[in-house]
Parts: C-alpha cells; sequence; structure tokens
C-alpha cells in the first residue's frame, strides 16, 4: 500500500503486522505529522468477530489519557479499508531491545515502572489489557514507554460468569502474535486462568508483566516449550527457572516481585497494578541512589532450592509405578527392539487409562489421587511435573483420549446417568457430547468421535457409534456382525478396528467367532482380520473371561503394527501383530512387546510407536450393591 493515500493519511512505510492488521507509517496531509496507521486487510472484514475486535481496540485504547498508552487520533474506512490512526511512536519495541543488547537493571526498572504505571490507569478504567508482551511495548531513544495493542481488551464485567469475559484466542511463534481462535492472548506471556479460560480481572495482566518482567531481568523468557500445547501446560503448572539461577546480578527484592507476580493462584499475586508500581518505583529509587544488594543471597537460596530438589527427586523414585510409557529406537518390522520404559506417576491408590497426545508430549489419565473417592482427569506432561486437575465431579471420569491437535480431550463419565464428554487438554467446562458409551476416540481428522454402548465389563452385546465432535445426533455402526465393542480408528479414518463376535449368545471370547473385525463407517459387512487364529497358535491365552478382552489399542511403528494388551501364563503384557492396511488380515505372529510381572493392560499409543500403559501390581477386587 505504499505511496497510497487512505482517507487523508498517505501512505508510507510498512512498519510491522500482527493478527489485528497491518501497521504503516503515514503522513496526516490535515495536521502535517507523521502518524501510525493500522489497516485491517479487506480479505478480513468479512469477519465480524475480526472487525468488532479492529473497531474495539480503537474505542477502547482512545478512552485512556496517559503519557505510558498509545494515543489514538482517529478511526474511520475509506474504500473498504478499515483502519485506525494512532501516534507514531520513533523507536523500537520491548522485544527488540532484548533481542539486542539486553537491558541493564537501571532500566529494566524505568521501563517495568512505566508499563505498570500505564496498566493501573487502564484498569482504574475498567479495561484489561489481556495480551502484554514485549512486542506490545514501545521504547523510545531516550527510555519513554508505549504501551500498544488494546486490541483484545475488554471492559470488565463485574458480573461473575458472563461468557464473554472469557477468553478466545492463542497462538505461539518464535516471536509471539496474537491470533483469532480459541483463547485470546499470546501463548508465552498469558496467565494460567486465560489459557483455562476463565472469566479475568487486571490480576491476569499483572502475571502477563511477571512474565514480561522475567525476561527483561533474565533475558530468556519465564514460560518456553517446544510446542504451543508444552508452553501452555508449563504456564499452568510449571515453574520457570529462579531468577537468580538465571541472572546472579538481580537483586533479591526485584526477584520477589517477579516471582509474586507469576503465582499461579490469583489469590496470592499482587491484588491491584497501581501497588505493584508502588514497589518498582522504591525498589527503582534504591537502585539509583546504589542501595540494592546483588547476588550472594540470591545464589545461596537457589543452592538451598536446587538441594532440596534433588532430596525431592531421590524420593520420588522410591514409589512405585503405576502409569508407564515405551517407546523403540531403531525399530525393525523384523524384530522388536529393547523398549525403553519412564515411570509417570507414583500415586497409592488407583490411576489408569491413559491416553498420550499426538506428539507424546503429554499424558492424561483416570485418577482418584485426589482422595474424594472417584476418578478425575489428570493430565502432565511426560517428561516429568506436577499433574493437572482437569475435571472435578463426584461422578467417575475415565477414558480420556485426545484430539490430533493434543487441543481436546474426549472421555466417558457416570455423571448425569453416564455419557461422552468433550474438555480443553488444560481445563474448563466439559461439554456433553452423546448419552451412553464408552473408551471413546476421536478420528484422524478430529470431526468424529467414535465409542461403544453395552456392559463395561462383561460379555454381553455391544454396540458401535459414531458422533460429529461438536455433538448431534450419534450413527450406528453397520457391521452385520451380533456385538461389536472396543473401536478403534484406522489410520485412514474410513474404517474401524474392533472387537466382535457373529454369535449373540456366547459369553466368552473363547467362542470362534470372536475376532478383531474392521468396517467402514460409511457402513459394510465386516471384514475378519483372522487375528484370534493366529493368537490361538501363539502363547496369547484367548479363553479368558471377557472382563479381560484382548482388543485392540492403537496403531505403532509407521502404523503397520496394533498393539495390544494380552495374557500369556501367569502375567499379561503388550504385544504387537502386523496387520495389513488394504486387505485387513493378520500378516504374521504376534512379538511381546514388555516383559513385566504384572498386569499390563489400558494401552495408548502414537504412530512413532510410543505406548502407554498401566502396569498393576496388586489384585483388585470389585463388588456390587443393591
Amino acid at each position: 500500500m505504499t505511496d497510497q493515500t487512505i482517507g487523508h493519511y498517505k501512505i508510507l512505510d510498512k512498519l510491522g503486522e500482527g493478527g489485528m492488521g497491518v501497521v504503516y507509517k503515514a503522513h496526516d496531509t490535515h495536521l502535517d505529522r507523521f502518524v501510525a496507521i493500522k489497516v485491517l486487510p479487506a480479505e478480513k472484514v468479512t469477519n465480524p468477530e475480526r472487525k468488532r475486535r479492529f473497531v474495539q481496540e480503537a474505542k477502547a485504547a482512545s478512552a485512556l489519557n496517559h503519557p505510558n498508552i498509545i494515543t489514538i487520533y482517529d478511526i474511520g474506512s475509506d474504500n473498504g479499508c478499515d483502519f485506525i490512526a494512532m501516534e507514531f511512536v520513533n523507536g523500537k519495541t520491548l522485544e527488540e531491545w532484548l533481542g539486542q543488547k539486553g537491558l541493564r537493571l537501571g532500566e529494566t526498572l524505568k521501563v517495568a515502572v512505566q508499563i505498570a504505571d500505564a496498566l493501573a490507569t487502564a484498569h482504574a478504567a475498567g479495561i484489561i489489557h489481556r495480551d502484554l508482551k514485549p512486542g506490545n511495548v514501545m521504547v523510545t531513544e531516550v527510555g519513554l514507554v508505549k504501551v500498544l495493542d488494546f486490541g483484545l481488551a475488554k471492559l470488565m464485567d463485574m458480573s461473575e460468569g458472563r461468557e464473554e469475559n472469557t477468553t478466545r484466542t492463542m497462538a505461539m511463534d518464535a516471536a509471539p502474535s496474537t491470533e483469532l481462535g480459541a483463547i485470546v492472548g499470546t501463548v508465552a506471556y498469558m496467565s494460567p486462568e486465560q489459557a483455562e479460560g476463565k472469566t479475568l480481572d487486571g490480576r491476569s495482566d499483572i502475571f502477563s508483566f511477571g512474565s514480561v518482567l522475567y525476561e527483561m531481568a533474565t533475558h530468556r523468557r519465564a514460560f518456553q516449550g517446544e510446542t504451543r500445547m508444552s508452553t501452555l501446560s508449563a504456564i499452568l503448572r510449571g515453574e520457570p527457572k529462579p531468577v537468580s539461577d538465571a541472572s546472579s546480578s538481580v537483586p533479591r527484592e526485584l526477584e520477589k516481585i517477579i516471582n509474586r507476580c507469576l503465582r499461579k493462584d490469583p489469590a496470592r499475586r499482587f491484588q491491584h497494578m497501581g501497588d505493584l508500581k508502588v514497589e518498582l518505583e522504591e525498589l527503582k529509587e534504591d537502585s539509583d541512589s546504589g542501595k540494592l544488594a546483588l547476588g550472594a543471597t540470591a545464589a545461596t537460596n537457589s543452592s538451598r532450592r536446587s538441594l532440596l530438589g534433588v532430596i525431592l527427586t531421590a524420593g520420588a523414585l522410591l514409589a512405585a509405578m503405576v502409569i508407564g510409557i515405551a517407546w523403540w529406537l531403531n525399530r525393525s518390522p523384523k524384530r522388536v527392539s529393547a523398549p525403553v520404559l519412564t515411570r509417570l506417576t507414583s500415586d497409592s491408590g488407583l490411576t489408569t487409562h491413559p491416553a498420550l497426545s499426538p506428539d507424546g508430549k503429554l499424558v492424561a489419565y483416570a485418577s482418584d489421587r485426589s482422595g474424594e473417592g472417584n476418578l478425575d482427569l489428570w493430565v502432565q506432561q511426560v517428561a516429568g511435573g506436577d499433574a493437572i486437575r482437569l475435571t472435578r465431579h463426584p461422578a467417575d471420569d475415565r477414558e480420556p483420549a485426545f484430539s490430533p491437535d493434543g487441543s481436546k480431550l474426549v472421555f466417558s463419565s457416570e455423571r448425569e446417568g453416564g455419557g461422552i464428554y468433550a474438555i480443553s487438554s488444560f481445563g474448563g467446562e466439559a461439554k456433553r457430547i452423546a448419552d451412553g458409551g464408552h473408551n471413546p476416540q476421536f478420528s484422524p481428522d478430529g470431526k468424529r468421535i467414535v465409542y461403544w454402548t453395552g456392559e463395561r465389563y462383561f460379555a454381553t452385546l455391544g454396540e458401535v457409534y459414531v458422533v460429529a465432535s461438536t455433538g448431534g445426533a450419534p450413527t450406528a455402526l453397520q457391521t452385520g456382525i451380533a456385538s461389536a465393542r472396543y473401536p478403534i480408528w484406522t489410520p485412514d479414518g474410513q474404517h474401524l478396528l474392533f472387537l466382535g463376535r457373529q454369535r449373540p449368545d456366547i459369553a466368552s471370547t473363547s467362542d470362534d467367532s470372536a475376532d478383531w473385525w474392521v468396517a467402514a463407517v460409511s457402513g459394510s459387512a465386516a471384514v475378519r482380520t483372522g487375528a484370534f487364529d493366529v493368537f490361538r497358535g501363539s502363547a496369547l491365552d484367548v479363553s479368558l473371561p471377557d472382563i479381560a478382552p484382548i482388543a485392540p489399542g492403537g496403531w505403532i511403528d509407521d502404523q503397520h503394527y496394533v498393539v495390544f494388551g494380552g495374557r500369556s501364563g501367569a502375567s499379561q503384557n503388550l504385544w504387537r501383530i502386523p496387520l495389513s492396511r488394504t486387505t485387513w488380515h493378520v500378516l504374521g505372529a504376534p512379538e511381546r512387546v514388555t516383559f513385566g510381572s504384572g498386569l499390563e493392560a489400558k494401552v495408548s499409543a502414537t504412530a512413532d510407536g510410543r505406548i502407554a500403559f498401566v502396569s498393576l501390581n496388586e489384585m483388585m477386587t470389585c463388588g456390587f450393591s443393591q
């Protein structure tokens, strides 16, 4: 658009681009001054939500009159181009300052005080920024700060639970940007409550401010993962590396301020940005006068924390395994190489039904670890760390499974008479998808969910259903056989592999019609794989009561093998078997994958060969009461 004119503004140069529009340097021909013009691209004007936020930015920011907040001059539309004309700041973003040379302590405090003052004014006017990050802070050569982009700000509503106060979008790049989608904000700097889609107040900005302040003090991000999901996980349950470990020159008083800003619980943070500004002003005065003590005490505290971490880690290794994960290196279709096993949980109660995220970085499971007498869903990083509790319902929630992009979980629950529910991978309100059902699984494209109905623990008839992942009327899978249970999607997303039987009157897997079957989702006669004939010719026992069926667990090894739990002798281990993806027939003998002495079951697998499973080391009984 260079050299074009919008209204009475002549476009000179492009300054930058973000989720809410493109910014240009322009000349105001009426008042003969430079301005910054933010233009919403014409092709995006058709999105009413994007346009609403664009206009909202101008209105929110124009209501704020403060030397550290960008001044809005005009808002208009010209030949289909919606634009905002604002103050032109001759400087660099804080992100650029940090990337080029970093900031000294005095500069850090000078910038921090100005940001805090700007946000305190906004909060007093009832406006939350919601997207504070280094890229939204301009710093001039003389150190004047201007806070930009109140485009995600919303007037604080004093009524609790208003849907418009919840967050909506998230994005994560090397240089964080903001995009429209499900949660508003930039992942690396958002608060835990923002990441969970909860109602926000000014304390959310305080957390984001703490993340920015941490980065200014240490020259590294407080929360940074390899993916958007791992970054969100770190924000929700992780703690950043202690400031004093990252930089020995940071005074302990500043470290305490940063730590208080980054409390997970909003009630334990600073409650008002004005109070935080006062703390920073006093710290700046002490810094300017040379009264601040650096280094030694912080380093000592850091050493104590490190020693405590070693002690706690050593103690954790004494616990017994409940959920494990295994994967194979240098895999070959001709042999099973030695698995690498990693214990993931060590609860004393029941922890079961693990589910791996598609990238293998997260594991979700059902557990009674809360001590409240029921199963809830929990999620944690495979690499280690505390678990996040996702559900808090007195009924049992179990059998979670991740969506293909890892952003959602589907699970079965006993709440409200039993049903299939979906929930964000990082918590929030669960949505009922279907009535009744067990073992739900997302399709490879994430658009459908499969589950089965019938008695969970005994060999009665079962039926498989498919429903849209957003909910709606479920469709029964037409198989042509009497019973179908434990379905999993085939890699093509067009078929389902399941445990089935032709005869409805046999209540045991010793039935010679019991087998793994494949049927098209669109409806077709089921194809028998021949798996059970192969099992009967191996060491696997297929004459067990149906409370522990040999059901397919998941596809591994580039999706050419199916992994499952099967009993041989006194132990139950994980096995794999090759299966043709054209004829759906078994291509070879089953191969044992694990060799534990307990009961290894409840398999979840990723295509690259990572498997999560439960290892039960004690006999369990169940009873029923009238």
